[in-house]
């Protein structure tokens, strides 16, 4: 048995190494129904796959196991499920597998399919067919791979975009707005990657530019790509470490969490409970016929923000409308916070500035 280990080889076993490790410390570190963390540990998971099958080209493993042949060129396609999934959640939209992910797996079932004449060869021939180039059947694979993957991140970049936007209508500097900007960018930082790997194929077929082997490029470019997300990860783990919640509380819900919203903003957009500066979580969770517990997920679930940032948007909102009436002519700051349900000048003054990014006296001065 030939066995050879060289730079890329070296590199690879690193980025692997280290995909491997994040994929044992989300799996440690996750609570038994951390939906998101399970789609993202997958994701990183086979990535790391993708570069062993790399490794094992470039150590000539597949000379000695050429079962190992042609399995990457469809795995990759079983990133993209998870990453929406993943994605899914954490605006809310999913919490549990049902049948319709199943659709999610279509482009990888008809690649898989594709491959099968090839996947059945007996290993002599795999191995010929391996080292004659690329051929015609492999370049069509490809093309349609990246076809579906770019709908995949489009699709992504969509309902990101839509979901910020729907956050920003209640709070426009809110800490989910923030997590879903940071996570956007993450997902542009994969569009890139996977068109540049997709480039290294097309140059190398159509020998445009003398670039070598694509999988090398390709699978650096993975190593590389595994490598940042790690040092994203440790510098913001909020970033995919989101509030964990039991099983029980999201099955509450079932998917009737918008006709709670509706509940619940009626009472603070028509009713104005929030005026009431005694105001309690039990109070409104009455209201809406929930414990206090159900209330604080449903809020920070679907706008994305704790229940008592939820109270003080209003409220801010409220001593933002009397300055722009002109009523802070009549009456102090002070006075215009009592009446919209704040119960302290420091309060104010913090939460304002807060939400605002002024203070109470500076945004009195900016709308002179």
């Amino acid at each position: 048995m030939t066995f050879t280990f060289n730079v890329w080889a070296v590199l690879y076993t690193c980025g692997f190494a280290m995909g491997l490790f994040m994929v044992i410390l989300f799996y440690l570190t996750s609570k038994r129904y951390s939906f998101h963390i399970h789609n993202i540990t997958l994701v990183l998971l086979i990535m790391s796959l993708l570069l062993f099958f790399e490794i094992a080209e470039e150590s000539n493993l597949v000379d000695n196991y050429p079962f190992l042949l042609g399995i990457a060129p469809i795995i990759d396609m079983l990133i993209w499920p998870f990453l929406v999934f993943y994605v899914q959640y954490i605006i809310g939209k999913r919490n549990k597998y049902d049948w319709s992910t199943l659709l999610y797996f279509m482009p990888f079932l008809i690649s898989l399919i594709w491959q099968i004449p090839f996947l059945i060869l007996a290993p002599e021939s795999k191995l010929v067919y391996f080292h004659e180039g690329i051929p015609t059947s492999v370049f069509l694979l490809v093309t349609f791979k990246l076809l579906f993957t770019s709908g995949y991140l489009l699709y992504i970049l969509n309902i990101l975009s839509l979901a910020m936007n729907k956050f920003k209508s209640v709070f426009p500097r809110n800490r989910k707005v923030e997590f879903l900007s940071r996570t956007r960018q993450f997902i542009a930082a994969i569009s890139i990657v996977i068109l540049l790997i997709y480039s290294m194929f097309y140059i190398q077929y159509f020998e445009i530019i003398p670039l070598g082997d694509s999988d090398r490029i390709g699978s650096l470019i993975i190593s590389l790509f595994i490598y940042l997300l790690g040092a994203l990860i440790f510098k913001n783990p909020q970033l995919f470490l989101q509030e964990n919640y039991s099983k029980q509380l999201i099955n509450f819900f079932n998917g009737t969490e918008s006709k709670y919203i509706e509940t619940l903003l009626i009472l603070f957009n028509k009713k104005k409970i929030y005026l009431n500066g005694k105001l309690t979580v039990s109070e409104v969770a009455k209201e809406l016929s929930l414990t206090n517990q159900q209330l604080s997920y449903l809020v920070n679930r679907q706008l994305g923000i704790s229940f008592l940032d939820f109270i003080n948007t209003y409220r801010v909102k409220e001593v933002m409308a009397s300055i722009q009436k002109g009523n802070h002519q009549l009456h102090t700051l002070l006075g215009l916070a009592l009446d919209a349900g704040f119960n302290s000048k420091a309060s104010f003054n913090r939460i304002f500035k807060d939400h605002v990014g002024l203070s109470p006296s500076d945004y009195v001065k900016k709308l002179k």
